[in-house]
This record gives structure tokens, sequence and C-alpha cells, in this order.
């Protein structure tokens, strides 16, 4: 049996997945139980499960036989090595990593308590097999928990039977924190993960109005005309009113007279919807109708799918007025074509929040950063230049950047050198490699249009230990910060921002121990890309807020993102033209030590 075109082998897998965190092996891997294996003629085994693959190899019988018996969860990789005294390590690393990476393989968690294991046994099963499809979880325990954690309140607005038939089936999948609202008030009251609403076109967007207001997801499943559909994440994707106004009105079946038949298929409505909620509680699998809505034809036996609804920035629920309207919808409605651009790019907000196993492209150096060797010591400052010197990271900031992010339970929440040396490397940093012909190729540690890196980061310090007060830009090739001017800008850069209409966000700006103000090089985008220039430009501002974002909270700070403000002040303030080099975005750091403080006062 020959191998298929896109076939690969295992060899050399280990080592190469050293180089990337995403890529990290179980540390006591586990072979996934609900996976169907059907052997093929030449000794083949083909694989179903979340993906499906085929296995071949003059090793797999080997590996069938004597290798997956042990991967049982409670062994290390390296009991499992121990375990074959006469096999090269390295070969057994490679056929684990493959596994792994196909799905095949979850991190064992040792012995659970056997009343839990076995209420949800089955359900644990299904949930390893989908593990890799996201990799937002590393075991079925992990699924379940964010399952049994998740707050979900069901309105059913008309249509009450099958709210309450909603609950009942999300209780009895785990979820501890489901509740029936009565109103569309009651969604969004107290901690709420999800709202689910199940009503005609009315109800769905008066309740989208109170979820949007109180920044609550919401899913919208309309019986009447057999729609699911959308997933609503306030100031990120559509709304009902979106969906409205760029496909119309659904209409209603009418071949389902029999009372008895929609009543069967108002029941299996309602359990794809719980299926749904599932998917995005656990993060086990995307969910559609995030970006799009489901239209069921039960008298056809059909279903279709709206592909694709983006946010409209001037969407009468859930945008505002947002010109130059320079594009008319079927329905009559005029959107800005512009801004409906940068709602349908392809790295959206809610994927920056996926496992970077996602985002491959956007981080291939952090594992190697983690364990980069500290720098030297910063040079000696010249008589009379006080501490208006550019020094390198490792040393001017303490440890390496890598040490300094250990996950949120290790974090300490200062803002401190180290804490400020990892945001900045691992977001605007990265890696130049210098080429014989004299050109150099820079490795950045985020992605960018072109890798051009138009997204430059300046520093504005308030008050951040061993960096002195003052503006500095953050220097890529020589992992330093260059000063710039002397002295606290925070006032200048809150009144900026005031100025743009925020008093919260001058508030938090002023008081920050440090600002980044996010700086687009639009000529060097321009350059390339043209006219399309500053649009790529603003898209690099706005995936490294949110790289910025996740990477404060993984070192327990605060981080502020504001994108209103007087661009001429800003500019000033960092001492750019404002035109081919443009602030794009503010983001305040705070540690999260003192943001307690201030709140206790």
């Amino acid at each position: 049996m020959s191998p298929p075109d896109d076939a690969y082998e295992a060899r050399d897998l280990s080592r190469f997945a050293e180089l990337y965190w995403e890529l990290r092996c179980p540390e006591r891997p586990r072979f996934v139980e609900d996976l169907l294996r059907v052997t093929l003629p030449g000794g083949a085994l083909h694989v179903l499960g979340g993906e499906a693959q085929i296995l071949q190899g003059a090793s797999l019988p080997w590996v069938m036989e004597n290798l997956v018996p042990l991967l049982d969860g409670t062994r290390t990789v390296g009991d499992v090595e121990a375990a074959f005294p006469g096999v090269v390590a390295a070969d057994l690393r490679d056929a684990i990593h493959l596994m792994h990476m196909h799905g095949m393989l979850e991190e064992g968690e040792g012995a659970v308590a056997g009343e839990a294991e076995e209420a949800r046994r089955a359900q644990r099963a299904f949930f390893s097999r989908y593990l890799r499809r996201t990799g937002r979880n590393r075991s079925r325990g992990e699924a379940q928990r964010a399952l049994e954690g998740a707050r979900v309140r069901a309105l059913g607005d008309g249509d009450a039977p099958l709210a309450g038939m909603l609950v009942t089936m999300l209780r009895e999948a785990g979820v501890a924190d489901v509740r029936l609202a009565a109103s569309a008030g009651e969604l969004a009251q107290g901690e709420v993960d999800l709202a689910v609403v199940i009503g005609d076109q009315g109800a769905l967007e008066a309740a989208a109005r109170a979820c949007i207001a109180a920044r609550v997801p919401m899913l919208a499943a309309n019986p009447g005309t057999w729609t699911i559909g959308p997933l609503t994440i306030p100031g990120a994707s559509a709304c009902p009113a979106c969906v409205r106004l760029q496909i119309g009105a659904a209409a209603a079946d009418p071949a389902l007279d029999d009372g008895a038949a929609r009543a069967l298929w108002g029941r299996a409505l309602v359990s794809r919807v719980a299926q749904h909620v599932i998917f995005h509680a656990s993060g086990l699998l995307a969910v559609a109708p995030l970006e799009h809505v489901e239209v069921w034809r039960p008298g056809a036996g059909e279903t279709a799918l709206h592909p694709f609804m983006t946010r409209l920035p001037s969407c009468p629920l859930c945008g505002g007025d947002a010109p130059p309207r320079t594009a008319t919808l079927p329905s009559g409605h005029a959107e800005s074509l512009a801004r409906m651009f940068h709602n349908t790019t392809v790295v959206q907000p809610w994927h920056i929040g996926q496992h970077a196993g996602m985002q491959a492209h956007i981080s291939p150096e952090v594992r190697k950063l983690q364990s980069t060797p500290a720098a030297p010591s910063p040079r000696r400052p010249p008589e009379g230049a006080g501490t208006q010197v550019t020094a390198p990271l490792g040393a001017a900031f303490g440890a390496p950047a890598g040490a300094a992010l250990s996950r949120r339970r290790g974090a300490t929440g200062t803002l401190d050198a180290g804490a400020l040396g990892a945001l900045l490397e691992l977001s605007f940093g990265g890696r130049v490699e210098r080429r014989a012909e004299g050109e150099a190729h820079v490795r950045r540690n985020t992605a960018s249009a072109g890798n051009l890196g138009s997204a430059e980061a300046y520093v504005a310090v308030a008050r951040v230990p061993g960096i002195a007060a003052g503006v500095h830009r953050f220097e890529l090739a020589a992992r330093a910060l260059a000063p710039l001017r002397a002295g606290v800008a925070a006032g200048a850069l809150a009144r900026a921002v005031l100025a743009g209409g925020s008093a919260e966000h001058a508030a938090a700006v002023e008081s920050a121990g440090a600002v980044i103000v996010v700086v687009g090089s639009v000529a060097r985008a321009c350059s390339k890309y043209y006219a399309r220039g500053y649009t790529y430009a603003l898209l690099d501002a706005g995936l490294m807020a949110h790289r910025v974002e996740l990477l404060a909270q993984e070192l327990g700070l605060a981080a502020t993102a504001v994108w209103t403000f007087d661009d001429e002040v800003v500019a000033g303030v960092v001492g750019v033209d404002g035109i081919d080099l443009a602030p794009h975005l503010l983001i305040a750091l705070r540690g999260a030590a003192t943001e307690a403080r201030d709140v206790s006062r």
C-alpha cells in the first residue's frame, strides 16, 4: 500500500516539537478510548475520532501491541522510555508526539474519584477525542470541569417549555449553574458566561440589546423559523439585528402542521442548541453560530448555512454611526464597507483566546524565548548621562523574558522591569537572523502583514522599578528600551484620552505604571501594500493589542486598551509625525497588587 501524497514520517518529530511550546507532549500520555480503529489491507490502520487518519509503517504493529497499552495516563514519558531499554528514546518520543498531534493522546490526570468518573465516563471519553480540535484543554477532565463551571441563563420568550427542556439537558450534561430567566433583564444579572434565548426575532433582538449592554455573550434560537445563531459576543460578532439586515427575516416552514411532528422537531432544535452550548462552554469545538447562522427546513429535510455573518459597524442594535457609508445591503441598510472589512478579518478577538496551537503562525518563537539565556550586563552610562542609556532587556529588566512568564498561578502581579521586559519581548520582540548576503530576516513573535512589523512600541514609563521615568522606544534587534525623553508623560496622555471623550480611560492612563503606545509604521506598510497599507497597519495594531492583553493576563497585570484619543497630542508625546508613524492604540498597564489597593480605598 503506497503512502498518500500528504503522508509524513514521525522521524525527528519530537526534536521539531521541542521548538514549539504549542506542541508540547502530555506529561502522562493516555491513549484516547473513544476511537474507532479499522484495519486496512497492507497492515495500515484507519483511525476515526476527532480527526480521521491512516497510520502505516513497519513499526505500527509493535506500537499498537506494546507501546499503546502503556499509555494509560499513569506513566510519564520517561517511565515509558524506561520500559523499553532496547528502543531508542527519540524514536519512542517521535511516535508519542505523532499520536498526540493527531488527537490520539491526552493528558492523564491520575485517578479520578470513582463516583465522579463513573457518572460522566462516556461523556469524558467523548470529550477526549476532540481535545486537539481547539487545543484549549489538555484532558477530558479539563473539558468536563470547564463545562461544569459554566454559568448559563436561558430565556424562552413565548417558548418557555423549550427553554426548560434546554436547562434539563444542560444539567444532565453536568452544568451546575444553569437557570431559567423570567425576562431579558435577568439574563445579564450577576456573573453570566452565556445567555441562550429561544424566541421570535423581536424577542431575540430585545434580549440581545440587554446582553450587549451588559457584555454577556448570547446564543439565539428561533423555533418559528428554525434558525440557530448567531452567537453574539458583544463588540466582536454579529447580533440578531445584524443577521436580519444581511439575510432578511427567515420564513417559517409551513410543512409542520402536525403538532406532534412540530414538538419532535422542537426537541431536536433544542438538542442542537444544547450541543452548541456544551461546545462553547467546554472549548472543545468551534461553535458554528459564532460566524454562521444555521437554518433548518424540516418539511424538506434540508439544512442551510449562512456563512460569515459579520458584525455591522452601523447596526442599529450593536453598532453606531460608522461613516463613510459606502455599501447598501439588500435590506436597504447603508454600511461602511471599509469597517466591515475589519470585522471579517481572519484573526478575530475570539480566535486570540484559543490555544496557541491554533496560532502557530503567530508565536513560533515563544518556546525558544522561554529558554533564552540572560543577556550581558548593560553598558556603563557615559558621564553625565544619568539613566538615559539603551540597555538590553535581559539585564535592565532583570531575568530573561521567559522567566517572568510563568502562568497565572505563579505570576506575582507586580509591574516591574522583569514583567515589562517579558511583555515587550514576547509581543513586540523577535529574533533577527543574519544571512550570508548581508541581509537579515526577522522572525517576529507576533504576526504582521508582510512580516513588516508595522506595530511598534513606545513606552511611557511612570512607576516601574528598575526603569527610569520617561518615554522609551522598544528596539527589537537590541532587545532594549531606547530612551527618548525623561519625565512622566502620563498627564499629557490622560488629557489626550479625555479629549477623546472617556474620563474612565483617562483615569486609567493617568494612574498607570506604564503606558504602551502602539505606533503604526504606516509608511512601511504602504511601501509594500500601497493604499491597503493603512488598513493593514490598523489590523497589525489590533492584533498586537490582543497579544499584549493575553500576556498581561499571564503575568497577573491589568491592561486597559484605549483607542479614542487626540492623535496629535499623543504623537507629540512620543515624538512621531502622526502620518508615516501614527499612534493607533494606548495600553495602560498596572500591577494587580496596585489595582487591589486602589479599589480598597
